[in-house]
């Protein structure tokens, strides 16, 4: 491919997974990204670097400038009622400034990276086509999703070449920020992770996450979308597999939800009243704690031929040795963990 492929947010945690393969695969890439340096230590001088941010109109239109393909991974991922503004101004406001550069520039190729956790069923797993009719009041990170694939689909409608890669939980090593998935190892190999809810979640390896969202580049239809996801699990099971490379007990006892609601109720307030307005503990994950996010690809399967091939296991256990170096070694334990006092003070 003469033309580079864009990659918004390739500094990411999803996103340099994307820019290896696709420099694996032979591609000139470009990334926007806010700084330079962190790209020149991830890729050197592989990439061509626009310095600027989806808020920046003219950084992105540069961004786009004789480019064949969109991979469309930037945004903002946190949670919590003090994050709105961000979420809708980062995910909404600055995918459609990127649509508006990618149609000027007619760009032949768009992939718009978006969140599974919009699709649901009832009482089943969730396909391609369950998208919701409006997320709720309280999600704020699913609104400003929601809102920005809603924008993506007319734009697709107006006969933008745009397809849809729907993620759900990635896993893997080099989760710098972290993601919620690996905010949970990280917990866990702290010891702030003493109970369990009873939530089911999908969880893919990010390798095989970034091999689905290049699948959907190559073979995605027009104003389709796809189902990037991997194995479904309850959190039990999961923290089950991580405590076998943490070299921990997994937490035995099951907190009921109205608990967790209030828990969830305290940390927002208190977040507001001291200023640190955590993600960990506030109403939005408090309220999604009750609910499982299984989800069934069979659609995007048969269509792209596309499955994952790592096991959560391995991804697992990459993700713990990169958080704990140490646990790589025969026989060392993680750290022990923290007094229930201070895990509740976190």
């Amino acid at each position: 491919m003469d033309s580079p492929v864009l990659v918004t947010g390739g500094t990411g945690f999803i996103g340099r997974f994307v820019v290896r393969q696709l420099l694996r695969d032979g591609n000139r890439v470009r990334i926007l990204c806010r700084s330079r340096s962190k790209a020149v230590q991830l890729f050197g001088d592989q990439v061509d670097i626009v310095v600027g941010n989806l808020l920046d109109t003219e950084s992105v239109s540069r961004a786009c400038a004789d480019i064949h393909t969109v991979i469309h991974i930037g945004g903002a991922y946190c949670f919590g009622a003090a994050h709105r503004k961000h979420l809708m101004e980062v995910n909404v406001q600055g995918t459609r400034h990127l649509l508006i550069a990618a149609s000027r520039r007619r760009v032949e190729k768009i992939v718009h990276v978006s969140s599974a956790s919009l699709l649901q069923k009832q009482n089943a797993p969730a396909g391609e086509n369950d998208f919701v009719s409006q997320p709720a009041w309280c999600g704020h990170y699913k609104r400003s999703k929601w809102a920005a694939e809603i924008c993506a689909l007319q734009w697709a409608r107006r006969g933008l070449p745009l397809s849809i890669a729907s993620l759900s939980s990635p896993v893997g090593p080099e989760d710098e920020t972290p993601t919620p998935t690996g905010r949970i190892i990280l917990d866990f190999l702290q010891g702030r992770f003493p109970f369990l809810a009873h939530t089911g979640l999908n969880f893919i390896p990010v390798r095989d996450c970034a091999d689905g969202i290049l699948a959907v580049a190559r073979n995605g239809a027009n104003g389709s979308r796809y189902l990037i996801t991997g194995r479904n699990l309850w959190l039990g099971e999961f923290l089950g597999i991580v405590s076998r490379f943490a070299k921990r007990p997994a937490p035995r006892w099951t907190v009921p939800w109205p608990l967790i609601a209030l828990a969830g109720l305290t940390g927002e307030i208190l977040g507001r009243f001291s200023g640190h307005l955590g993600q960990r503990i506030c109403w939005e994950t408090a309220y999604f704690a009750r609910r499982s996010q299984f989800f069934n690809p069979a659609k995007t399967r048969e269509e792209l031929g596309w499955t994952p091939v790592e096991s959560i296991e391995s991804a697992v256990q990459q993700a713990v040795e990169w958080f704990c170096p140490d646990l790589a070694e025969p026989g060392t334990d993680c750290p022990q963990p923290l007094p229930l006092s201070d895990v509740l003070a976190h």
